[in-house]
């Protein structure tokens, strides 16, 4: 079998729940929604860690709440 180092490393969407600190909907919404690219293999989504650290990066923030009254 090939060595696996050049390969992305893939995640499930709960997996990639986890590792945000949100729901598994939050992840298929953002998914749904194309915010966050994935791999389709049959019925299995897989997220790749890069795509998953840019669509962390690209939701930082100045570290300024708004009221959401």
């Amino acid at each position: 079998m090939a060595d696996n180092i050049d390969q992305p490393q893939l995640l499930a969407a709960l997996e990639a729940a986890e590792c945000l600190s949100v729901s598994e909907v939050t992840v298929r919404r953002a998914i749904r929604s194309g915010e966050l690219p994935c791999i389709r293999i049959g019925r299995a989504v897989r997220i790749s860690v890069e795509d998953l650290r840019a669509f962390a990066d690209a939701h930082r923030s100045a570290g300024v709440l708004r009221d959401e009254a």
